[in-house]
């Protein structure tokens, strides 16, 4: 019975490997026509179309941008000779979450990058810096306030001491975004909390942060694409739990996400700094301010969602389009490939404090 499973298993994986691998094909020999490119790696088994809005983007827009794009499943290899530019795994963090051999696979073929001198956009190997822990401990080292986190790797142990932490509460997975997010405000709440269903279970602080101007919580969205910042979003709700799918709309607060993301971010330099300590090259920062004004940054994220919202929030397109301009950028950048003066144009519609130091001299 498990040979049978197994087998269905391996039949399912190699059919995806294979679709992927078709898909591929058919739009390199559609698209990718430059003499030289960006080498773009996905895996089937994870979301390996959660980057094509990038790809549609520049079909529309800037097609001679696309043409740079090859797309390739993984294990990948280069031949000798390469025309690769640039190699970029569209991989979600951590990889090793989700797949110890695509994550070897990954590895091998930074290394074989490395040998050949082809730069590496957010290498694989530093994904994990972005874990709620980690992540916590370097934002953290460069005077940003992040929430007190704990690790849990023995339950009984961490319901007697918290963790060190005190109540209030959260418990969420260590590694990747989304998921389950367990808070805890009493004694009896934090002993019912369901720490059996966390793969690798971290206790983070709950720090206050609704507004005692309105009563809202707000969460803001940077994104910092190598020197450039993009603010993207604010989120908005009655409650602690800051999320799309909770966010409450009115003209007013529509006008005051409007104003944040076409002006720079007033945490542009602190929040670049971040990013460097976290060695990543394109990441995304959620944060908000306590109750003294300071900025508290909950968590990294170097694989963010980016999608066109529509209806009563296509008001967010500007700053979606600012921040698909920011990616390829720095794509383009890295390569050592002049910027088209229009992408430049999207980016630069944002004031000079969230464009790098060199581009607003």
């Amino acid at each position: 019975m498990r040979q049978r499973s197994a087998l269905r298993k391996f039949l399912k994986t190699g059919a995806k490997h294979l679709h992927l691998a078709w898909h591929d094909s058919l739009q390199n020999r559609l698209f990718a026509r430059a003499d030289q490119r960006f080498l773009v790696v996905r895996h089937p088994g994870k979301t390996p179309f959660f980057y094509d809005i990038v790809l549609h983007w520049l079909e529309q827009n800037f097609p001679k941008v696309r043409a740079l794009f090859e797309l390739h499943t993984i294990p990948f290899r280069i031949r000798p000779n390469s025309r690769y530019l640039l190699q970029i795994p569209w991989l979600q963090d951590p990889v090793q979450n989700w797949s110890q051999a695509a994550y070897r696979q990954a590895n091998e073929l930074a290394a074989q990058c490395d040998m050949l001198g082809i730069p590496v956009i957010n290498r694989v190997d530093r994904l994990t810096s972005a874990a709620k822990s980690t992540g916590a401990r370097l934002i953290g080292s460069v005077g940003i306030r992040t929430p007190k986190t704990a690790l849990i790797h023995d339950v009984l142990e961490f319901r007697e001491t918290h963790g060190g932490l005190e109540l209030p509460l959260l418990v969420r997975e260590n590694w990747g975004h989304g998921g389950l997010v367990c808070r805890a405000n009493t004694r009896a709440e934090f002993q019912q909390l369901p720490l059996e269903q966390f793969t690798r279970p971290v206790a983070i602080e709950l720090i206050e942060v609704q507004s005692q101007h309105d009563g809202l919580y707000r969460k803001y969205r940077y994104i910092a694409a190598g020197d450039w910042g993009i603010p993207q979003s604010m989120h908005v709700s009655k409650g602690w739990k800051v999320k799309g799918t909770e966010s409450i709309e009115t003209a007013a607060l529509r006008d005051e996400e409007i104003t944040y993301t076409n002006l720079a971010d007033p945490n542009h330099e602190l929040l670049q700094t971040a990013r460097k300590a976290l060695g990543l090259d394109f990441v995304a920062f959620d944060y908000s301010y306590d109750r003294e004004g300071r900025m508290v940054v909950w968590e990294a994220n170097p694989y963010p969602y980016i999608h066109f919202p529509s209806n009563r929030r296509s008001y967010r397109q500007p700053a979606i389009i600012r921040t698909l301009a920011g990616m390829i950028n720095l794509y383009l950048r890295r390569a050592a490939l002049a910027v088209p003066r229009e992408i430049n144009d999207l980016l630069e519609t944002l004031p000079s404090a969230s464009l790098p130091a060199r581009i607003a001299a």
